[in-house]
């Protein structure tokens, strides 16, 4: 699967929830989400038939230490039957 042709289908996704940025490094695609919206989104990128983002390679926390909130996390998943990863940060 193309990355750009996910990209096309994440701003799809926009409509059925707000999703805060999207962002591409590279060849990696990341999605910043909000954390109430995390599990929903997890379970969408795992169960739906155009990605199939099976396997959680890595589970990150980020430690902002200026910031109100300073700890983040980063998500990062893998999709072996289309060989792409994404990654979802909160």
């Amino acid at each position: 699967m193309n990355p750009q042709l996910i990209v096309k289908n994440v701003k799809d996704l926009l409509e059925l929830c707000p999703l805060e940025k999207i962002q591409f490094y590279g060849q990696d695609l990341s999605i910043i989400v909000k954390p109430n919206l995390l599990y929903d989104i997890l379970l969408f990128f795992k169960y739906h038939v155009s990605y199939q983002f099976n396997i959680l390679t890595c589970i990150s926390g980020v430690d902002y230490p200026n910031n109100k909130y300073r700890f983040k996390l980063v998500y990062e998943l893998l999709s072996i039957r289309f060989n792409v990863r994404i990654r979802i940060k909160t």
